[in-house]
């Protein structure tokens, strides 16, 4: 008998799932593909693309960016008017399209989302190619021109300014004023030329600046040195010279540039001349001893000495500053007191040694004879005479058994003389003093005229030590005819 077994019985897959899967696979190969192609065309031209009559079909943006770029490397123009003549090359401004604004442009007339429907079409496209170029160039090339009619303008000012006396000012007439070019204003005319890509580019009255600031400003600078009038120019404190506006003015240069400055030359002229000349060291000067005696008497080593370098610094300084001020006169040598008409310029204490008279005199602070002696002079026969001029005592002063040498005989090689005296008051150097002269038996006269000393002023060593006790260093020494 035959056996029966149950079978369980399999459940049917359900058909509808394979229905759908195929579509949604040949779906995700469409979207695929379409954003491939998207993101192909977002940087490259479609096929069938002609750019401003140029095939740019699958180019890249770049490729065609720099095809445009180089399209204006041979172009030319000619730039003139308002005194510039000048032929400019695409080279030499760095003159080109913008290659990359021309691409992208043109780019955006076949979006690369439409590509699938773009694919089977041809298309003419256009787009604008703004031009570019170096800015700085530009103004480079055309400031050689600016320059040259600045130059033609400065020199028609620099002799157009001058020094009025009756207003006591510096001004210009108004005609010298110059109109030239302004570099920036050419700059931007030339650059919308080659913007229009002119073959021509005519500059005009736009592009043209007065010169006037540059005329205002070299002027005010002038008339700043004239504000320092008046300046007072002092020795220990007393006025001894002004400075008005006109002498100023006499030391203002303008340069052809419009540069304003001092004119050193001038300044140290002047100095020479009127500060040099207040020096009295070695000059000759005149005075009228207490006695009456007019005296003339010139060198020596005592007196004022400007210092003339050091004045004109000051001086510049001073009138950099361009107000009034009080200079006082720096000094290498100061005396006791200002000159006065006859150049005087000690006070009443001095010792007078007076040559022609052999005697000598000593005034104290007050003017009144203190004490006086004859003497000897140097030897005017044998030419040892006592230098004329206005001396101090100096450092070298002594007492005391103090040697005396002469000149070396060059026969023996030993001093002409040697003799000691006790009291040495020196008035050059330690060559020439007062001494005592115990040798000698008498004094004044005209001994000195056969049998003189070498050049110092012998005194009986009574006096001597009087006149020892009296005179100190710095006393004024003034030995005259």
């Amino acid at each position: 008998m035959p056996s029966h077994m149950n079978v369980e019985a399999q459940p049917e897959r359900p058909r509808s799932r394979l229905v759908w899967i195929v579509p949604l696979a040949i779906l995700g190969v469409l979207v695929a593909a379409y954003a491939i192609g998207a993101a192909v065309f977002s940087t490259r031209f479609l096929p069938g693309t002609t750019l401003d009559g140029q095939d740019v079909s699958l180019m890249t943006l770049d490729a065609v960016a720099a095809q445009k770029a180089d399209d204006l490397a041979g172009f030319q123009t000619h730039v003139s008017g308002d005194g510039v003549d000048l032929s400019l090359t695409g080279a030499e401004i760095g003159l080109a399209y913008d290659g990359d604004a021309y691409a992208r442009d043109a780019l955006r007339q076949a979006p690369a989302w439409a590509w699938p429907y773009e694919l089977a079409r041809t298309r003419s496209i256009s787009a604008e190619a703004p031009v570019v170029y170096d800015r700085d160039a530009i103004v480079a090339l055309v400031q050689p021109f600016v320059d040259a009619a600045s130059q033609k303008e400065a020199e028609a000012a620099g002799s157009g300014i001058a020094y009025d006396p009756v207003s006591g000012t510096f001004t210009y007439e108004a005609s010298i004023i110059a109109q030239f070019l302004d570099p920036e204003a050419a700059a931007d005319a030339i650059g919308a030329g080659l913007e229009a890509l002119e073959p021509e580019i005519l500059l005009g009255p736009d592009q043209l600046v007065s010169g006037g600031d540059a005329l205002d400003a070299a002027t005010a600078a002038a008339n700043a040195y004239l504000g320092a009038a008046p300046t007072q120019l002092t020795v220990n404190g007393q006025a001894v010279l002004e400075l008005g506006r006109d002498t100023i003015a006499s030391w203002v240069s303008i340069g052809d540039d419009l540069s304003v400055s001092l004119n050193q030359e001038a300044l140290s002229q002047w100095v020479a001349d009127n500060v040099g000349a207040l020096d009295t060291a070695g000059r000759e000067r005149t005075y009228t001893r207490a006695d009456g005696k007019q005296v003339s008497v010139s060198g020596g080593s005592y007196g004022l000495v400007t210092n003339e370098d050091e004045t004109v610094t000051a001086l510049a300084g001073a009138l950099a500053a361009g107000a009034p001020s009080t200079l006082e006169i720096p000094l290498k040598q100061s005396p006791q007191t200002a000159p006065d008409a006859g150049g005087r310029d000690w006070g009443n204490r001095y010792v007078d040694i007076d040559l022609s008279e052999q005697h000598v005199r000593m005034y104290d602070d007050a003017g009144a004879l203190v004490w006086e002696s004859d003497c000897v002079t140097g030897d005017a026969s044998k030419g040892y005479d006592t230098p004329t001029g206005v001396y101090t005592m100096n450092q070298n002063r002594a007492s005391g058994n103090v040697e005396l040498r002469g000149k070396i005989d060059p026969e023996t090689n030993e001093p002409e003389y040697i003799s000691y005296v006790e009291y040495w008051m020196p008035f050059i150097g330690n060559s020439y003093a007062l001494h005592d002269a115990s040798w000698r038996g008498s004094f004044g006269g005209t001994i000195y005229q056969w049998n003189g000393s070498h050049g110092c002023v012998n005194l009986p060593t009574g006096k001597a030590a009087e006149l020892y006790g009296l005179c100190q260093v710095g006393d004024v020494v003034v030995v005259h005819y």
